[in-house]
């Protein structure tokens, strides 16, 4: 009986360190834009960080002066231009950021 509580000890140990080291690592935030990154004005472009890693939330700044958060997000230009988005992920604990531009014809 003995060798079967120190087994569950340690497997809910071993699940505990798990939980721990999984939320405190460093958020990895990656993202795709639909259309190549090149867009019309007025045309509705999709972002989607469904890539990112160790991330519980999504932030976006479409260089516009707009902004959202979730994922995936739609967003449309009004103006032509080379736009500088960026993602920040976060998760309990720490955040990051990630910048691509998307070119507005």
């Amino acid at each position: 009986m003995k060798k079967k509580a120190i087994t569950i000890m340690i497997g809910l140990f071993s699940i505990g360190v798990f939980f721990i080291s999984s939320c405190t690592k460093t958020p990895t935030p990656c993202f795709s834009v639909d259309k190549g990154g090149v867009a019309k004005v007025n045309e509705e472009v999709q972002f989607d960080g469904g890539c990112s890693t160790n991330s519980t939330s999504f932030t976006w700044d479409f260089g516009d002066g707009t902004s959202t958060s979730g994922n995936p997000v739609k967003h449309k230009y009004t103006t032509a231009a080379t736009y500088a988005v960026k993602l920040t992920t976060t998760n309990k604990k720490k955040s990051e950021t990630l910048v691509k531009n998307v070119t507005i014809n």
